[in-house]
């Protein structure tokens, strides 16, 4: 049986400003299986971004593991990557290119740099941008567009290099009743067709709806309620991996 494709097992972490310690993660415990959507619903520094941190490998635990693949995640010292995400993991970003002039194919195709053409690099930004429905947006400057706008190309920038597991981190924050609709239906969409595992943070109940796996995140523990969705066909298509 293969493994599960991200696996959490006892995972604790603690923060600590003088005297005042705030756990926010306390022997938490889950496996995500290959094209599964599950959201995280909790509070305001509830802990969800520092384990959605955690699972991209960009923050250590103080306790417990972390598996991608069946792999650990952190090697002796528990310490933070240092080389950005790991192998066939994305990060939906919504923050922009550093660069106002920067057109939004090229935002897009960016991750891809290192590894391709320039040329075959907006080749696979178009395709991930189309995915999205926001090739009317390819050339247009990131200043211009609205938040709903923004979050379509970040979310093809973080799938453009086909990842196995998408990390969001409050994707739908901000957005209207029909854009929220709209990225939690792709969300949906890449786990159900494409295969990919899809890890969100939400901050509003409502949101979590179209998960597989709801996960509730309260005073550092987590509970879990699997829901009766569509699952994902067993066998994933094949993912080229890299990093977002």
């Amino acid at each position: 049986m293969a493994p599960p494709l991200l696996a959490f097992d006892r995972v604790s972490k603690t923060y600590r400003r003088g005297r005042h310690e705030n756990v926010v993660l306390d022997g938490v415990s889950f496996e995500l299986a290959a094209g599964e959507l599950a959201a995280v619903f909790g509070r305001r520094a509830a802990g969800k971004s520092t384990l959605l941190r955690i699972a991209a490998g960009l923050d250590a635990p103080d306790a417990g593991s972390v598996a991608l693949n069946g792999s650990p995640l952190f090697r002796a010292g528990r310490r933070p990557r240092l080389g950005g995400l790991p192998s066939g993991v994305g990060w939906l970003q919504r923050s922009g290119p550093f660069t106002a002039s920067m057109s939004v194919v090229d935002y897009v195709a960016m991750p891809l740099l290192e590894t391709t053409s320039s040329r075959h690099a907006r080749a696979r930004a178009l395709e991930a941008l189309d995915r999205m429905a926001a090739t009317r947006w390819a050339d247009a400057r990131w200043q211009t567009m609205s938040d709903g706008e923004r979050t379509l190309a970040a979310l093809a920038r973080a799938t453009v290099t086909e990842p196995s597991l998408l990390l969001a981190d409050d994707p739908v924050s901000g957005l209207d009743t029909r854009e929220r609709e709209v990225v939690l239906g792709l969300l949906r969409d890449l786990a159900v067709t494409r295969g990919t595992t899809v890890l969100i943070t939400v901050a509003a109940l409502p949101d979590t709806l179209r998960a597989h796996r709801i996960m509730s995140l309260s005073d550092g523990e987590l509970m879990q309620a699997a829901r009766s969705h569509e699952r994902s066909p067993t066998t994933r298509p094949h993912h080229r991996g890299g990093t977002a």
